[in-house]
């Protein structure tokens, strides 16, 4: 490898900030969808707190009365909307960040 050591680690320190920097841009989209799927149920109970816990404990006690089949179904289609929602997210989102993290890297805010 040309460069020696000090490009070796140039290189290394730039996949550890991008690794970094992708793992918590994931992390901050995925508690996002998961913070929108709270505001449905505060907005469905008019931001009322027993209201909120009603609509909660509704959703659990049906789907711990369901049938295996029923349950599996509910599960399936919930994580076919997380997935969807998620992908729409990053499709979105995704290029800015690749902007923002090419231009922090040009800049040597990674290292």
């Amino acid at each position: 490898m040309s460069g020696g050591p000090r490009v070796h680690a140039d290189l290394v320190a730039d996949l550890a900030y991008i690794t970094l920097k992708t793992a918590g841009w994931l992390a901050g989209n995925l508690l996002g969808i998961l913070g929108c799927a709270v505001a449905m149920f505060i907005v469905i109970s008019h931001g009322r707190v027993d209201t909120f816990f009603l609509h909660v404990d509704n959703l659990a006690s049906r789907y711990v009365a369901a049938d295996l089949g029923r349950r599996e179904l509910f599960e399936h289609q919930l994580v076919q909307v997380f997935v969807i929602v998620l992908g729409v997210t990053l499709a979105v989102r995704g290029p800015l960040f690749v902007k923002r993290l090419r231009r922090e890297l040009r800049e040597g805010k990674g290292a």
